[in-house]
């Protein structure tokens, strides 16, 4: 198996390092002359010159790099198997289809607070789900996730994934960033617990990425951000008039769908 990677920052560069560890042949390309330079020196590791061979070209960039890199290669990509890791698919699936190319989206559902080559890890992957959004997805996707360690296979379609996608990540993000402009958020050390860290823990962004991918998702998430502003008007109305007696009932419809994900989750 050749694989070839455009971009390797975390995700990438966690594909990357686990690929080669496990003896896979891989050609690195990356803007950043010394990220990419640190990459070659893996073992099995090379960097990338040709398309020539490649089995699979892996897409490791925000969405419009993605987008760029398609439109400026698709002749020379011919009938190589295309894949990306990206956090919204509409976008990319209509571009491949426009260029019929041979493509298949997946979307790893594990990454940290940190980002870039250097914070990279083999073993990021171990016991994550991973969203397949293309039908039919050809062998040697599955036996890369299998060389990755992922737990959990989810199939999915573009429209679905980024309707999904919204409410799970992006919307957990904008509020996490939100929640931080308290300005009591400077005067919290020592009252600070696990509710704080897992409120605040997505908040820290790469704002050029993420203005990415809220911008190519804003319709889906305009609707998620409507949504949660109305919830947390109940909650204000509750307390501004003192109906403790309909702010239990929330907590609890609340509580009792949380409940219920959970079960269904295991």
């Amino acid at each position: 198996m050749k694989v070839g990677f455009i971009g390797i920052g975390l995700i990438g560069g966690s594909i990357l390092k686990r690929l080669a560890s496990c003896g896979v042949e891989c050609f690195v390309f990356d803007n950043s002359n010394s990220v990419m330079n640190e990459a070659i020196r893996l073992k099995n590791v090379e960097k990338l010159t040709s398309f020539n061979n490649l089995d699979i070209i892996l897409l490791s960039l925000p969405p419009q790099a993605c987008e760029n890199f398609i439109e400026e290669n698709h002749t020379k990509i011919g009938t190589i198997l295309i894949c990306d890791v990206c956090g919204v698919k509409n976008h990319i699936q209509n571009l491949v289809n426009k260029y019929n190319l041979n493509y298949c989206g997946i979307h790893p559902m594990a990454g940290r607070e940190v980002g870039g080559f250097a914070n990279s890890k083999e073993n990021l992957f171990n016991g994550a789900n991973i969203v397949i959004t293309t039908e039919n997805p050809p062998q040697i996707i599955y036996e890369i996730i299998h060389l990755l360690g992922f737990g959990k296979i989810v199939y999915s379609n573009p429209d679905k994934h980024d309707k999904i996608i919204s409410y799970t990540s992006q919307l957990c993000h904008i509020v996490s960033n939100a929640y931080a402009k308290n300005p009591l958020v400077l005067e919290c050390d020592g009252f600070t617990g696990g509710s704080f860290e897992d409120l605040t823990r997505v908040g820290k962004m790469d704002s050029n990425l993420w203005v990415e991918l809220f911008d190519k998702n804003r319709d889906n998430l305009i609707c998620d951000i409507d949504n949660i502003i109305k919830e947390l008007q109940k909650y204000y109305d509750c307390l501004n008039s003192g109906d403790n007696q309909k702010l239990k009932q929330l907590i609890e419809e609340g509580s009792n769908l949380l409940q219920k994900q959970l079960k269904n989750r295991f």
